[in-house]
């Protein structure tokens, strides 16, 4: 084996990463958007995420989730509400 042909071998990885565009894609704004939500939620109720218990970690995740998802909302709540909740 020719020394070209081991060090093609030795650096495959990067070889591969190359025609990806790289190692690692940069975050999305939308997944920017997130994290800034989830930090100003844990801010919110005072839980440092790291040093977090198992239940403060899902109640952090918990709230980001649904907050997002109100946030993000495409059809409006009362359409919803008035298809799921029977008035009569």
């Amino acid at each position: 084996m020719s020394l070209q042909d081991e060090l093609r071998e030795k650096y495959q990885i990067d070889i591969l990463a190359d025609e990806a565009g790289g190692y690692v894609s940069p975050p999305s704004e939308e997944g920017l958007a997130y994290t800034d939500l989830f930090f100003s939620v844990c801010k919110q109720f005072g839980i440092r995420y790291s040093q977090a218990t198992q239940k403060e970690r899902y109640f952090v995740e918990e709230v980001t989730r649904v907050t997002w998802a109100i946030q993000h909302i495409t059809t409006p709540l009362h359409f919803v509400w008035s298809q799921t909740i029977s008035f009569s």
